[in-house]
């Protein structure tokens, strides 16, 4: 007879076998799954640890471990991804969200509701999935929010993500920025561009490298380019009294801030968890 496999077993199989394939986190990874599949939270995964799965749970749950052993992303094989309180959809269009994003929509919105949020237009570079553009729309439904992407496949995730969540403040515009750039300016610019460098492009993760689309990890040159496209446009783009927000990279923090020092901003860096500079703010 074809062993009945319980929750319980499942996990601790499971998190056995990813952890001798090398897979990140393999306990979360199979417990992620698991719920997945069976359509309920990871608490109730402990609620109903003796709970047997039926064949064809079995067999999809196989296929999400063969796809997750291959290297490819988690949120790949999910579907989704929890970003800054919004369960977004993602799939290889785009880039996966990061927590480190986060710090730049957390410092975005503490800066936005202490300057007041009425009647402002804020400009997101490079929108992706969405995630910044949403989660700032979804906080302050009444500001307008310009999102680029230069991948027409990007913005219908992102266009789906916006539906979901019924969000109706965000204009989705198909514009690659590095040719050219709206025509209006707007109050704050948020951007999480391509900054790692082709150089390092090799010693990325399977899966970042071979999943991810590169024309939203690289800027096939030095990581710099956007930044350089930003130091250019900015002083056209933002109003006077305005002010932005980037990500940036590893070992980027002078590059970058010397750059917008270079046509008059005054230029601030925030840390990530890991004390690196991960976040460049600037203002006339």
């Amino acid at each position: 007879m074809e062993k009945v496999w319980t929750i319980l077993e499942i996990i601790n199989w499971g998190k056995q076998y990813f952890a001798q394939r090398g897979i990140d986190a393999p306990r979360l990874t199979i417990e992620l799954f698991l719920a997945h599949v069976l359509g309920i939270s990871r608490v109730q995964l402990y609620m109903h640890f003796d709970r047997p799965l039926r064949k064809e749970e079995l067999s999809r749950l196989r296929i999400m471990i063969q796809r997750r052993v291959a290297r490819e992303p988690l949120q790949y094989i999910i579907g989704e991804v929890e970003f800054a309180g919004l369960k977004l959809l993602v799939n290889p269009a785009v880039f996966i969200p990061r927590p480190e994003t986060e710090l730049l929509v957390e410092y975005a919105i503490r800066r936005i509701s202490s300057e007041g949020a009425a009647k402002l237009h804020i400009l997101d570079i490079g929108t992706g999935s969405g995630c910044i553009a949403l989660a700032i729309a979804q906080q302050f439904p009444h500001v307008q929010v310009h999102a680029l992407d230069s991948s027409a496949e990007s913005l219908g995730v992102a266009q789906k993500n916006a539906l979901l969540h019924g969000i109706c403040n965000v204009q989705f515009e198909h514009s690659d920025i590095l040719t050219a750039h709206p025509e209006r300016r707007f109050d704050v610019i948020l951007s999480n561009p391509p900054y790692i460098s082709q150089n390092d492009m090799n010693e990325l993760e399977p899966e970042i490298y071979q999943y991810e689309p590169h024309s939203a990890l690289t800027d096939g040159a030095d990581g710099l380019r956007f930044y350089q496209r930003f130091a250019e446009i900015f002083p056209v783009l933002l109003e006077q009294h305005g002010w932005f927000v980037v990500e940036i990279g590893f070992n980027q923090s002078d590059a970058v801030s010397s750059l917008f020092t270079g046509v008059g901003y005054v230029v601030s860096m925030h840390k990530d968890l890991a004390g690196i500079n991960r976040v460049c703010v600037g203002q006339k």
